[in-house]
C-alpha cells in the first residue's frame, strides 16, 4: 500500500511539473485594409468591410525563440494583395529584440504564402509543419484533383530544400507536444493539415492562425474559410475546442484580426500576450 501510494504521490508530481515560463508577442509585419468580412467570417452580410493585418508570434521561453507562422516575402504576392504598412519579416522580429539568426525555430500553422512564405528568412531555425500538411502540399496539391490555391511554388520548394538539410520537423497529428508546454492540435481544416497551438501558462493561450480568422467568428460560431465547404463545421467544433484548451476565448488569438494590436499592450508593431 505504501508502494502504492509513493507511486500515486510521484506520478502527481511529474504530472503537475510546468515548461518553462513562455512569453507571446504578437508582430505585425502589414496591413490589409478593406477586406470583404464575408471573405473571413462564412454566412457574414456581403458587403461589410473590415481593415485586417498579417501578423506572426514569437515565442521566447526555454532558451528558445519559436516564431509561430513567417510571413512572405516574394513579390507575386503584393500584386495580387493590397499589402499596406510593409515590414520583411526578417526586420519585424528585431522589433521584439530577436535578430533573424536567433530565431531558433519557425512553427507552421498551414502552407499558405502569407504564412510559410518567410521560412527562407531565418537561416538557422528548424521549420515544423504537420507531416501531412508537408505530403499533401509537396505531392497530391499539385496532381489533377489536387488543391493548391494560395500555395507558392517557391515556397515548396524551399520547404523541400530544408527537409534535406536536416532542418524540418514533421509533426504527427493531434495533440502533440512539440515543446515542453507546447502543443499542437489539428482538425480546424483551414489547410489539408493546418495546425495551431496552445501554450502553457498562467494563463494559457491558443494561437489559432487562420482556423479562426477574426475573434468575430468566436462570437458568432461562425467558420473561417476551409480547405473545403464540407469542412466548415469541423472548423466550428475545433473553435470551441480552442475556447476550452485557452479557457477563455479572450485567449484564443485569431490570425488577421486587427483588434489583437488593441486588446494588448503594443508598442508599434508587437502586441505583448502575455
Amino acid at each position: 500500500m505504501k508502494r502504492v501510494l509513493l507511486a500515486a504521490v510521484v506520478m502527481t508530481l511529474l504530472g503537475s511539473a510546468s515548461g518553462p515560463e513562455y512569453s507571446i508577442e504578437a508582430i505585425r509585419y502589414a496591413n490589409s485594409p478593406g477586406d470583404p468580412v464575408a471573405d473571413l467570417v462564412i454566412g457574414a452580410p456581403k458587403g461589410e468591410k473590415v481593415d485586417t493585418v498579417y501578423a506572426l508570434w514569437l515565442i521566447r521561453g526555454g532558451g528558445r525563440n519559436i516564431l509561430f507562422d513567417s510571413g512572405f516575402h516574394r513579390e507575386r504576392w503584393f500584386k495580387e494583395w493590397t499589402i499596406k504598412d510593409y515590414l520583411r519579416p526578417d526586420e519585424a522580429v528585431r522589433l521584439a529584440g530577436v535578430k533573424p539568426e536567433e530565431v531558433t525555430d519557425v512553427v507552421i500553422s498551414h502552407a499558405h504564402w502569407d504564412h510559410m512564405g518567410g521560412i527562407d528568412l531565418f537561416p538557422k531555425a528548424v521549420v515544423w509543419i504537420q507531416r501531412d500538411e508537408f505530403r499533401y502540399y509537396t505531392q497530391d496539391a499539385w496532381q489533377p484533383g489536387g488543391d493548391h490555391g494560395g500555395i507558392d511554388p517557391d515556397d515548396v520548394q524551399q520547404l523541400v530544400r530544408l527537409n534535406t538539410e536536416g532542418r524540418l520537423h514533421l509533426v504527427d497529428g493531434d495533440n502533440v507536444e512539440i515543446f515542453p508546454g507546447i502543443r499542437a492540435y489539428t482538425g480546424a481544416r483551414h489547410t489539408f493539415a493546418s495546425q495551431y497551438l496552445r501554450i502553457d501558462g498562467t494563463p494559457a493561450f491558443v494561437l489559432a492562425s487562420d482556423s479562426v480568422y477574426l475573434y468575430r467568428n468566436l462570437a458568432e460560431h461562425k467558420p473561417s474559410a476551409t480547405f473545403s465547404e464540407a469542412d466548415y463545421p469541423a472548423n466550428v467544433l475545433n473553435q470551441e475546442r480552442m475556447i476550452q484548451l485557452a479557457g477563455s476565448p479572450d485567449r484564443v488569438v485569431p490570425g488577421h484580426d486587427a483588434l489583437q494590436f488593441q486588446k494588448f499592450t503594443t508598442h508599434g508593431r508587437v502586441a505583448k500576450l502575455k
